[in-house]
């Protein structure tokens, strides 16, 4: 019987491997310009780490398990956490900004489909400790240099949060939860039904959800205005707080208020829209962006990328507080996490696979064309022959793997001290001194 992979897997011949490894390289080499450093962690962990960060929902999706001596683990189903979970124990202390990125496999459990896998992989940064305008475009910057290193160009949307949870300090706690899930799916009809049921459809977020553009950040101004002198906003976005003992006065004062920290927050913002406009970043403003996780705190950003069908989004982050949750100091920390496959997938990038050296010998040279072979590997790819055939079969077998270049080793060329260079593509050849050949091979490889 054959044995299959199994359901959600894949494998990766060695073209596409090469392919990955390159885009990889090209990623990584923008990532060390920016000054960020590699760091890695275990492929499974406490499941603890997940459900104190997603809740224990979480478990359906992931693959947790018993360990031998009873202890609850999961394979890691994004990397986020467990970066944080190492910052607090091992970094916490370093001096900030921490500036880290990683690379790993994932895994989820659920339905395989297109651009969705069991197995994963996700390559992202984290930026943490340091100021929120800063780090957040430096941060989108990043991710946007990442993806053109690779010929991908993303469609950046760019949200914030602290408007919207402004506007949600007005809700139950109880349905916070809800209302951001609901506008992260994009579940309009759901979540107008929700907020007509618990009396909230005067609080104008619908009508803030809907600002996208550049006029969106404006538009955002007017509703705190509109929030501060207790107005109804021309998107219905009325802020009236709940009656105190001292009505008049005890919803202006919690009207303005909330109206100051709202405005804060947006000058907060807009401080990270100006940035990103120095750094040359295209990108839309779209306050429907809200990654709908409780630990999201500033600004939110998400990049849709053509030619994937309705998985679109290829990177997501923002500005978030884990690590507390975690047992550590409070620390505000920004990042972000790229869908490496269903990068791959789009990929423009051409791969020019290096053709080794073939090193040809006679039967009765073995010994010293292996010497021969162990001299030349210190600077160029070669192979030599393993089947124990004939030099002719060699030379055929080299010819049909593509190879540029033969080195000929027989006992006529060991007594003359010379070896036989033939370049396959032209043809000739050359009795050459191996201090000659791997001059010529150098030269060769270092100008691909």
């Amino acid at each position: 019987m054959t044995m299959q992979r199994p359901r959600g897997t894949r494998d990766f011949l060695p073209e596409e491997t090469e392919k990955r490894g390159r885009a990889k390289k090209a990623m990584q080499d923008v990532l060390e310009r920016w000054g960020y450093r590699e760091v890695a962690t275990p492929t499974f962990e406490h499941l603890e780490l997940f459900t104190i960060k997603s809740g224990a929902s979480v478990i359906e999706e992931i693959y947790s398990f018993k360990d031998k001596g009873g202890r609850d683990l999961a394979l890691r189903p994004e990397l986020t956490a467990p970066v944080m979970r190492m910052y607090v124990s091992e970094l916490q202390n370093s001096p900030k900004p921490q500036r880290l990125w990683y690379f790993g496999n994932c895994f989820r459990y659920e339905r395989p489909q297109k651009g969705r896998f069991r197995e994963f992989w996700q390559m992202g940064a984290e930026l943490i400790g340091g100021a929120r305008p800063d780090s957040e475009a430096e941060a989108i910057a990043l991710a946007e240099g990442m993806l053109a290193s690779v010929g991908v160009a993303g469609d950046i949307h760019v949200g914030y949060l602290g408007l919207i949870r402004s506007l949600l300090s007005k809700i139950d706690v109880q349905h916070r939860s809800s209302v951001m899930r609901m506008i992260d799916k994009k579940e309009r009809a759901a979540l107008a039904a929700l907020l007509e049921d618990i009396g909230c459809s005067h609080l104008g977020l619908l009508g803030l959800i809907d600002l996208k553009g550049k006029q969106a950040l404006d538009r955002a101004a007017e509703i705190v205005r509109d929030m501060g002198a207790g107005r109804a906003a021309p998107v219905d976005a009325s802020l009236a707080s709940a009656p105190v003992a001292s009505p008049a006065a005890g919803r202006s004062s919690a009207r303005q208020g909330r109206a100051v920290e709202a405005e804060l927050r947006l000058e907060e913002f807009q401080e990270t829209v100006d940035l990103l406009e120095a750094y040359g970043i295209d990108f839309t403003i779209d306050f429907e962006i809200v990654r709908g996780l409780e630990y999201y705190s500033g600004t939110v950003f998400e990049i849709y990328a053509e030619g994937l069908g309705a998985q679109r989004q290829i990177c997501g982050g923002g500005t978030y507080e884990l690590a507390s949750l975690f047992g550590g100091k409070e620390t505000s920390s920004t990042g972000f996490g790229l869908g490496f496959d269903r990068i791959m997938e789009i990929v423009q990038m051409e791969v020019s696979r290096r053709s080794p050296v073939f090193l040809a010998f006679t039967p009765d040279v073995k010994v010293q064309a292996a010497k021969i072979a162990g001299k030349l590997r210190k600077s160029v790819p070669l192979v030599m022959d393993v089947m124990g055939r004939g030099l002719g079969a060699q030379l055929k077998a080299a010819a049909g793997a593509g190879a540029e270049f033969v080195v000929i080793v027989g006992k006529d060329e060991l007594d003359a001290g010379k070896l036989t260079f033939r370049d396959m593509a032209g043809g000739g050849q050359e009795s050459l001194a191996l201090p000659e050949i791997e001059v010529r091979l150098k030269e060769h490889f270092q100008g691909l």
